[in-house]
């Protein structure tokens, strides 16, 4: 019985060390940790560090910027002087107002050229013109108007950028007589003309203004007479291929 009073000591300090314990837990139990958004298990800092010892950690784990190519068709540094820009304006409204006077000259008032003229997998820039017209003509929907019809594209941001002259963009609403675009190869998926549009927003632009248009957004050009010209970037948002693109 001696013997095995030692051993009954430690059971019995045992089983009060747990039932205090488990006490405490349930007066106090402990909050579980709180989430503050990150992840060890998904940061790129451990990878970044593993990339053979580089003295420079590239972005998205691989060991150099360019392995893969992201952009293997990206174009190179490219500057334009606004001079030129200005230039390429006052030709282009040349141009149009020739246009104008010739039979058969279509019903776009868009002309493009000029210095800007760049395009890649994922964006493209360059330089429209639009026209002033005073006696309405039919436009490619054949509606009987001044004005081109209103646009709207299913897979690219545009982005303008004004260099010259002064008129009106509408955005939103919704287009009236919208109908798929066709070319000599047939409907082009994701884009539309038609006018008017209703409901829309009107903005004056002139010179120097910027506009974002996001996909399907309705938008039609007014321009004032002079006529007004801007860079154009067409931002493919990526599920289009550039053949379906306008």
């Amino acid at each position: 019985m001696k013997r095995m009073l030692p051993v009954l000591l430690i059971a019995t300090a045992l089983v009060g060390y747990v039932a205090g314990y488990a006490s405490k837990s349930i007066v106090n139990p402990v909050a579980p940790p709180i989430v503050n958004g990150h992840f060890d298990d998904f940061s790129m800092i451990p990878s970044a560090h593993a990339q053979e010892n580089k003295p420079e950690a590239m972005p998205f784990g691989f060991n150099s910027a360019r392995e893969p190519s992201l952009a293997p068709d990206a174009p190179p540094v490219t500057y334009w002087n606004i001079d030129d820009i200005r230039k390429a304006h006052a030709e282009l409204a040349e141009k149009a107002r020739k246009a104008a006077t010739e039979p058969g000259s279509g019903s776009s008032q868009s002309f493009g050229g000029g210095p800007v003229h760049v395009q890649s997998r994922n964006f493209s820039i360059f330089m429209l013109y639009r026209v002033h017209r005073d006696h309405p003509v039919l436009s490619l929907t054949k509606v009987n108007s001044v004005w081109d019809d209103a646009e709207m594209h299913a897979g690219a941001y545009d982005f303008y950028v004004f260099t010259g002259g002064t008129g009106e963009m509408v955005l939103g609403g919704r287009i009236a007589n919208r109908q798929n675009l066709r070319d000599k190869d047939g409907i082009i998926p994701g884009e539309y003309r038609g006018q008017p549009i209703e409901g829309g927003q009107t903005f004056k632009v002139k010179a120097g203004d910027w506009l974002l248009i996001p996909p399907d957004t309705p938008h039609q050009p007014k321009p004032d007479p002079g006529g007004f010209s801007y860079m154009i970037m067409k931002i493919n948002v990526g599920s289009y291929p550039w053949a379906l693109i306008r």
